[in-house]
């Protein structure tokens, strides 16, 4: 086991981060995205399609700020020191304004309907779908190295 490798009875803050779960988070939302985006253009047209990637890219930027946020906190407990007065604001407002984000833009889909609201709420979960996606192989990769359940 590494030095990053949880042990039986303790806790490690730096074990539960992964410096590479951005990238296949990115790679499986691609993955993820463009048929989808494909298939909401062909299906339901170009305004469904601009919904889903209109929803795909806010789900993205939601995920990028929150995971600012909670890097932020996780940083700061870590830290002896109290983390700036604006970097903490920072990470407020960001938190705050991805609310803001969604919600403008739902508005302005229902009220206004320049965005299919289907094809909007679809690319809104892609992230969630990219999450889930990389747990079943996290799960997978566990069973197939655990010497337990796994040929390891």
């Amino acid at each position: 086991m590494g030095s990053n490798d949880l042990q039986p009875g303790s806790f490690s803050i730096a074990a539960l981060t992964d410096e590479g779960l951005d990238r296949r988070l990115w790679k499986i939302s691609v993955g993820l995205g463009i048929p989808a985006c494909l298939a909401a253009l062909i299906l339901g047209g170009l305004d469904s399609g601009l919904g889903f990637l209109a929803g795909a890219l806010l789900s993205w930027i939601n995920f990028r700020w929150l995971k600012q946020g909670v890097d932020h906190l996780l940083e700061s407990t870590r830290s002896a020191q109290s983390p700036p007065k604006r970097a903490v604001g920072t990470a407020i407002f960001k938190y705050f304004l991805r609310y803001a984000l969604i919600g403008l833009t739902l508005y302005a889909t229902f009220r206004l309907g320049f965005l299919e609201v289907f094809g909007f709420f679809s690319g809104l979960l892609l992230v969630v779908a990219a999450v889930l996606v990389e747990c079943v192989l996290q799960v997978i990769r566990g069973w197939t190295e655990d010497p337990c359940h796994g040929t390891r």
